[in-house]
């Protein structure tokens, strides 16, 4: 690698919630969670005939309740807990570089290598990597120059990172 791309930005509360929300929306269209609420809304229309037939209405109160819960309420959740931890723990905005080098990714004495990287997925707002502990977000902002995005896209396709 001819010349290390750097990542440069402020890691908060709110871009913490911003990545989270990125991250739950690509996964809820490509993983097999997807397919939950499916069988939630299936479970409705058992209840519904459950209802109208034998004028039992249980699995038509639980799946509706799954379904609104599913759909609706567990982002909400998710962000509250985002919330409650940023508050709780007093972290304040904090200034953050990594730079991507030929054995990885690195972020001051921590080297996330290759192997710890499971994949990288591109948005327009960003670039997220999904590690074996965590998951980065790097905002278009934090590279210093459209290039660097493509340098960083091109060596993750190199590496197989892509999803």
């Amino acid at each position: 690698m001819s010349k290390n791309v750097e990542v440069k930005f402020t890691w908060s509360k709110e871009l913490a919630i911003k990545a989270s929300k990125l991250y739950y929306d690509w996964d809820m269209r490509v993983s097999g969670k997807r397919y939950v609420g499916w069988l939630f809304i299936a479970m409705m229309q058992f209840g519904v005939v459950g209802a109208l037939k034998h004028n039992s209405f249980g699995i038509l109160f639980i799946s509706t309740f799954l379904v609104i819960y599913w759909y609706y309420v567990r982002w909400f959740v998710r962000k509250r807990i985002i919330v409650k931890f940023y508050n709780k723990s007093g972290l304040d905005a904090k200034d953050v570089v990594f730079t991507l080098q030929d054995d990885g990714l690195h972020y001051d004495e921590v080297l996330i290598g290759w192997d710890d990287i499971s994949k990288v997925v591109k948005f327009d707002d960003g670039i997220l990597i999904q590690t074996i502990d965590s998951t980065l977000f790097f905002q278009r902002e934090a590279f210093n120059s459209f290039e660097d995005v493509q340098r960083f896209m091109e060596i993750m396709k190199k590496k197989d990172k892509v999803a």
